[in-house]
């Protein structure tokens, strides 16, 4: 296999065919150099179609989507992309998270965009931050285009391509996206305090994006409430598990101290991932997959939500209609805390929206869109207690998450004619 040209990020993006499909790579590995300059060449490239998850940064190709220059599909919007949602030109693909390498095939993806290390002597780069959906995107493309940071942290696992699997380097003359900490609260704090409780003994933690997975992190850091292990994600926090000794260095090999999907934080992750055996970076494939996960013991999933109804149900992607997030990995991680021996899934989430005029405890969901189903959830956790559903009546598990609810919004949870 040939070597890969060097060139400019403007004469690689027009090497892109007309009307590609072209796959991005998400999170803290977005290609932010590639991306600006696929959307100053959109007019040229015959209408792309461009996918990719949970992008960061500023989303450069927006505009031309906006004028019809390219289509953009992601399965997880977030930041610019959710107010920039227009049939035709910006969707949503409501779309599982172990599902995503599958859907690139059906797809037809061409193109990836990646970000990655240089390569050392040997020939060898990594993804960095973000194996996921990234090592199939590549593997599969007929056209693979890196741009290459020195600050990409060199991660094993699924993570690493040899030079000779790409086909155009480029060098990246943007700085690498970061995911900062979600600021927590006297909420977040007591939600935390209450799954702390629930853990079992040496569990192995899946911990969701938000202000509460941040809590619990520190928590489990300052109580020293271990052994364990990580999967799905890392963030900045997990750091501080290290030093605390409750991830050790030495859990590696098959069962690895954190084995991710995606790496989601600031240098402070990214230095401390650089070269560290115990960081594991999995594809979506197996990192995602529920019957792989269902079989770890002690697994616990500790993810949020934007509402839950009295039935259990789960919504996780609309706030009052508005699409604001997408499926991701929770409904594999809920389904694999369920399966899993000794283990939990956990939906975690404050009782009422910050200023307190909407509960997050609901007689319905407020849309017709079901994230998570009612039999999948063991627990609800708010900062008012837990609601335990596994294996409750309809009236017990009603009954239970009205108890969790805000007490200013309780009265208009229990009318006996209007619960289920």
């Amino acid at each position: 296999m040939p070597l890969p040209r060097t060139s400019t990020p403007d004469d690689a993006v027009r090497r892109i065919p007309a009307g590609a499909a072209i796959v991005a790579s998400p999170g803290c590995g977005t290609p932010e150099t590639l991306l600006t300059h696929l959307a100053a060449a959109a007019d040229l490239l015959g209408g792309p179609t461009l996918y990719s998850g949970l992008q960061l940064g500023a989303y450069p190709f927006l505009g031309a989507a906006a004028e019809g220059l390219l289509r953009y599909r992601t399965w997880h919007p977030y930041g610019p992309a959710r107010a920039a949602l227009s049939p035709g030109r910006v969707d949503y693909v409501p779309a599982r998270a172990s599902a995503v390498p599958r859907l690139l095939d059906q797809w037809e993806t061409s193109v990836a965009l990646v970000r990655v290390s240089p390569p050392d002597r040997n020939g060898w780069c990594s993804l960095g931050p973000s194996a996921s959906y990234v090592c199939h995107a590549v593997a599969r493309a007929a056209l693979v285009i890196a741009e290459v940071d020195p600050g990409t942290p060199r991660t094993t696992g699924d993570s690493m391509l040899h030079v000779t699997q790409l086909d155009v380097l480029v060098d990246a003359d943007t700085p690498a996206c970061e995911f900062p900490a979600a600021v927590r609260d006297e909420v977040s704090d007591r939600v935390a305090a209450r799954v702390l409780g629930l853990l079992p003994p040496e569990p192995t933690l899946q911990l969701g994006i938000g202000a509460v997975p941040e809590a619990l992190t520190a928590f489990l850091a300052e109580r020293g409430a271990g052994p364990l292990r990580v999967v799905g994600m890392a963030n900045d926090a997990m750091v501080d598990l290290f030093t605390h000794g409750l991830l050790r260095w030495t859990d590696v090999g098959e069962h690895p101290a954190i084995r991710a999907a995606e790496l989601m934080g600031t240098r402070k992750l990214m230095e401390f991932a650089d070269g560290n055996p115990a960081v594991v970076l999995r594809d979506s494939r197996f990192a995602h997959d529920p019957r792989v996960l269902g079989r770890i013991p002690r697994l616990v999933t500790v993810n949020s939500a934007v509402e839950v109804d009295l039935a259990g149900q789960v919504g996780s992607e609309l706030v009052r209609g508005r699409q604001v997030s997408g499926i991701g990995g929770g409904a594999d991680f809920a389904e694999a805390g369920f399966a899993s021996d000794g283990g939990l899934s956990i939906i975690a989430l404050p009782s009422a929206t910050p200023d307190g005029r909407h509960s997050r405890i609901v007689r319905r969901l407020g849309a017709d869109v079901v994230s998570l189903a009612r039999h999948t959830p063991d627990a609800v956790v708010t900062e008012h207690g837990v609601a335990w559903l596994r294996g409750r009546t309809e009236t017990e598990r009603a009954e239970a998450l009205a108890a969790v609810a805000h007490p200013g919004h309780r009265a208009g949870l229990t009318d006996p004619e209007e619960t289920p």
